[in-house]
């Protein structure tokens, strides 16, 4: 078994450019670190896991998955063996939106012929071609990706502007959504928590408690109108749902805020 392998790019240029390749045996990226560049994977062999943003995945043989520059992230072998190129310039941003990868949309299960590709590009790399073969596999990588559905990407878009722009009606849920859209409720949930990673329910709720804490800190100080604005018809719902999510009871929150503010005065 080939020990790890570390190829490092020289040549830039302004578009693309790739750092380096590597064969990853070890848990060297274990460590939860913020990345300076994008970065293609794919596992050869075994299992592992990985962490992006505080969410967890489990990674086999086959996988491919993206990290992207700024994220939190984290790999761990359990004798795993994975290959790795990061890279940066304007056209790995532009990758990453055209595919529309995501902390929800980071992990692809791959034809097992893939990795042949990878395997023959990393070992016959060196210092006059890296930069071409590097591109090569990302761009050969990329293609194989199965893109989103237009018309998937076209209802989830329309249920986020609805909710966006109707969150504060009370009489909001997910059948009078799908009624107004004119889709199956179930079709919509199971699609919105595909490519959302989170259910219609708690984004809705979220889009309300959000509102709730602006409208505190703009200075309304009613627990019911705080409610009611924000799209929750009970004022004791309201409450109950603020302090799972916030750590704190309504009152209490609007109270630190005055509190905060009289300090500020004196």
């Amino acid at each position: 078994m080939e020990s790890n392998i570390c190829k490092f790019n020289f040549n830039t240029s302004n578009d693309l450019i790739c750092s380096c390749f590597v064969l990853e045996k070890t848990d060297a990226q274990a460590e939860k670190r913020i990345q300076k560049e994008y970065s293609l994977n794919l596992v050869f062999c075994g299992d592992g896991e990985l962490y992006l943003n505080g969410r967890s995945y489990t990674l086999k043989k086959g996988d491919m998955f993206f990290i992207a520059k700024g994220n939190e992230a984290a790999v761990l072998c359990h004798g795993m063996e994975y290959a790795y190129i990061r890279f940066h310039g304007r056209r790995a941003s532009e990758y990453f939106e055209r595919l529309d990868i995501s902390d929800d949309r980071c992990v692809f299960p791959c034809d097992e012929r893939i990795i042949d590709f990878w395997r023959e590009c990393l070992f016959t790399a060196e210092k006059g071609n890296l930069d071409l073969l590097s591109e090569a596999v990302i761009l050969y990588s990329l293609a194989k990706l199965e893109p989103k559905s237009k018309e998937e990407n076209d209802i989830v878009s329309l249920v986020v502007k609805f909710l966006n722009d109707r969150f504060n009606d009370s009489s909001l849920s997910l059948s009078t959504v799908a009624d107004a859209l004119g889709y199956n409720a179930k079709y919509i949930s199971t699609l919105f928590k595909k490519e959302k990673g989170i259910s219609f329910t708690a984004y809705l709720c979220e889009l309300r408690i959000r509102h709730a804490i602006f409208l505190m800190e703009q200075g309304v100080v009613s627990v019911k109108n705080v409610a009611i604005l924000s799209g929750f018809g009970d004022a004791l719902y309201f409450s109950k749902i603020f302090k799972e999510k916030i750590g704190k009871t309504p009152k209490e929150y609007i109270k630190e805020l005055e509190e905060a503010k009289d300090n500020g005065n004196n």
